[in-house]
């Protein structure tokens, strides 16, 4: 009790401070409160910032060579990578090119995701359009089973996969234990054949944290409609072809489209990585901005074009941003395997 009187009456007895030392004190404070919220900000600044991403893009086609990635550009790259590109410039996304298959065989640690526009066998045949006579100096080379499970592997630990139109029109021969291909499964579903090119309708089932569908339930575009297959029943469907109208009649010209509605866009989870696929993107116009495009091919909705649809989907795959991924194919096209009897082609 004494020591503690004396310290008190120590504190009482002690002299106030002067004007100048109380003025230092508060600018000490205050300074001290400046650099923590600087600092906070700083955290806050870096916790936001998006770490570069680079994205491999396969277009070996053996097969129909569609235009917007065997366009006859002789600096190795096509219209569609040159136009992702553009698009992802300021969100800090790379799109390398490739039409070696053999890269896959490799260390895929440097990719945060992949993306396909091919066609036909992935494992064999030839790209006749991939020539020097045409300006191209890509290397042709198919992908080997290895590659293809180094792949499907780095999706499954993270990585991000992606695939538009055409890429459904691809197959590896490789089966899983169901007999199943399995880039198949991995990217979806299976292309069977189209009709003529034409104005047909999509349905939106889901529009997700997606922006190119956005305040969209249903539009008409022009396009070349792929008819599908073998759809793998854990997908997220986002759109829907409209094949029937409410009296049951059908919607397009073309007996393959004689069918209940179809997924044509949609998302799934390959164990930790994410797999997005749309039917849209047929010509290389579908790329461009163009007066061209727009009077053929049109816009998805006002201002969105097939760019940005596929360059959204390409963002999801590799985490830039969430979207509900739960199943809900049965939910939203039931009876769209009915013509899994059909043969390719």
């Amino acid at each position: 009790m004494v020591t503690n009187d004396i310290a008190l009456w120590q504190c009482l007895l002690k002299p106030p401070l002067s004007i100048g030392e109380s003025i230092m004190k508060r600018v000490h404070v205050l300074f001290l409160a400046v650099c923590a919220a600087f600092f906070g900000l700083c955290t806050l600044l870096n916790a936001q910032e998006v770490k570069p991403a680079k994205v491999l893009l396969f277009s070996r086609s053996p097969g129909f060579p569609h235009g917007p990635v065997n366009a006859n550009l002789k600096d190795g790259t096509t219209p569609a990578g040159r136009a992702l590109n553009a698009y992802f410039k300021d969100k800090k996304i790379e799109i390398v090119e490739t039409k070696d298959g053999s890269i896959f065989d490799g260390d895929l640690s440097q990719y945060d995701g992949f993306v396909f526009s091919t066609v036909a066998d992935l494992m064999g045949g030839k790209d006749e359009r991939n020539t020097a006579a045409n300006g191209f100096s890509a290397v042709d080379k198919p992908m080997t089973e290895k590659g293809l499970r180094n792949m499907i592997a780095a999706i499954r630990s993270g990585k991000g996969f992606m695939g538009w139109h055409n890429a459904t029109d691809s197959f590896s021969g490789v089966k899983d234990e169901k007999g199943q291909d399995i880039f198949t499964n991995l990217i979806g579903a299976r292309f069977i054949v189209h009709g003529p090119d034409q104005v047909a309708g999509v349905t939106t089932t889901d529009a997700g944290k997606f922006s190119f569908l956005k305040d969209t339930k249903e539009y008409a575009v022009h396009e070349e409609w792929y008819a599908l297959k073998n759809f793998n029943p854990d997908m997220h469907v986002l759109q829907v072809q409209k094949t029937k109208k409410e009296d049951g009649s059908a919607t397009m010209n073309g007996d393959m489209y004689d069918r209940a509605p179809f997924p044509v866009t949609w998302i799934r989870m390959e164990g930790k990585g994410r797999v997005a696929y749309t039917s849209f993107g047929h010509s290389e116009h579908s790329f461009e901005t163009s007066e061209r495009e727009m009077q053929r091919w049109g816009t998805l909705q006002p201002g969105v074009t097939r760019l940005q649809a596929v360059a959204e989907l390409i963002e999801w795959s590799i985490g830039r941003f969430d979207s509900d991924v739960t199943p809900n194919f049965d939910k939203v096209a039931p009876g769209a395997g009915e013509k899994n009897d059909r043969e390719y082609r």
